[in-house]
């Protein structure tokens, strides 16, 4: 270890749906693994899920994990993670506590009111800009407005800082990888393989392009390989039995992640809201072509490495203009080398991992200053 820099201890806090993967956990595990050994990171999540029926907690070296059913008292849960490592705490210099998910930022300042520390909230997502009761629709609360700092992983969140009325600093830190490796490319066959790296959580949008895929079906013969976590409920299981729709699952080995995208000609998204997805920037690493909704984080994102497909005020998906990308992709190998060039020099250009952890380390020494 270097010597001649100070600790500085970084306290990740996350609350996760444990049957799905998590972009957050991307960015623990890319981030640590990036940084300078003098910069020291613990994770507290909480993972809740409908069939976890009890609480539970284990604590490692690196990470409390506080296991909960959906619904239980956060204010509970916070009381008892504080019970496990609070002498751990204690004896931390230059500590930074960092919220990574809406809810969090509450254990957050019930951190920063027991022990002396920095707070961030990072801003992982798109909020709404507005939140409706029976009495009516109100504007957007900022429960970041305490926070030391706040990182944005896309230019877009600044609208919802701007509403909110954000009076705390913030950077603009986007997210990043690793440069995959690239063993083998995929041999020349005559099926054109569209990946899919989502799963089925439905704000992801996989069942909203399920007519588009069915139209292109019927013209090409394609395969939809579906990696992440979930499962299609009964009726849309029954709409897709026909299709060509391979559901791999979640997988957690990057060597197995990183042979379904160099067996793939073209990634696929199509969420109704998003801002700087991991799941984005390896299909551009990989040197994809990408189809994608015109939800704004994805226009950001990949810019002119992707076609888009366009979303009405009610969130409807064109799904015949999604259709019509898709056809494109296959059938036009010039359109098809141009949008995975730009993708690559796109990912080299803001996407990587290296960028991400100086960017971030710059500002945790600003804050420690």
């Amino acid at each position: 270890m270097n010597r001649t820099h100070q600790i500085i201890n970084v306290i990740e806090l996350d609350c996760r749906d444990i049957r799905f993967q998590s972009g957050i956990a991307r960015y623990f595990d890319t981030l640590a693994a990036n940084m300078p050994e003098y910069v020291q990171t613990f994770k507290v999540i909480f993972y809740h899920s409908p069939t976890i029926p009890n609480v539970s907690i284990n604590v490692t070296d690196t990470e409390l994990q506080v296991f909960h059913p959906a619904g239980f008292p956060m204010h509970t849960l916070f009381d008892a993670a504080l019970a496990f490592i609070g002498h751990r705490l204690d004896a931390m210099e230059n500590l930074i506590v960092k919220s990574n998910c809406l809810g969090m930022e509450a254990f957050a300042y019930l951190l920063r009111n027991r022990f002396y520390c920095k707070t961030i909230g990072v801003l992982h997502c798109l909020p709404h800009l507005s939140f409706s009761n029976e009495k009516g629709t109100f504007p957007a609360l900022n429960p970041l407005a305490k926070m030391d700092s706040i990182i944005l992983v896309c230019q877009t969140a600044t609208q919802w800082l701007d509403r909110v009325h954000n009076k705390r600093p913030h950077n603009i830190i986007y997210n990043g990888i690793r440069r995959p490796k690239i063993k083998s490319r995929k041999k020349p066959d005559d099926v054109f393989k569209f990946i899919w790296t989502n799963g089925w959580a439905a704000h992801k949008g996989l069942g909203r392009i399920i007519p588009a895929i069915r139209q292109v079906a019927k013209d090409h013969k394609i395969q939809i390989l579906v990696l992440g976590g979930g499962q299609p409920d009964e009726k849309t299981a029954r709409e897709i039995s026909d299709l060509p729709i391979v559901n791999v699952g979640l997988l957690n080995d990057s060597d197995k992640i990183a042979q379904y995208y160099e067996q793939a000609d073209c990634a696929l998204f199509a969420s109704y809201s998003e801002a700087c997805s991991f799941a984005g920037i390896e299909a551009m690493s990989y040197n994809l072509p990408i189809i994608s909704s015109d939800a704004a984080g994805l226009v950001e994102m990949f810019g002119s490495a992707a076609l888009y497909a366009k979303t009405d005020k009610e969130r409807n998906l064109n799904v015949s203009q999604y259709a019509d990308n898709m056809n494109t992709v296959i059938e036009n190998a010039r359109v098809r080398s141009k949008l995975a060039v730009v993708a690559y020099a796109r990912y080299l250009e803001r996407y990587t991992a290296q960028k991400m952890a100086k960017n971030t380390l710059n500002l945790y020494k600003k804050l420690l200053d």
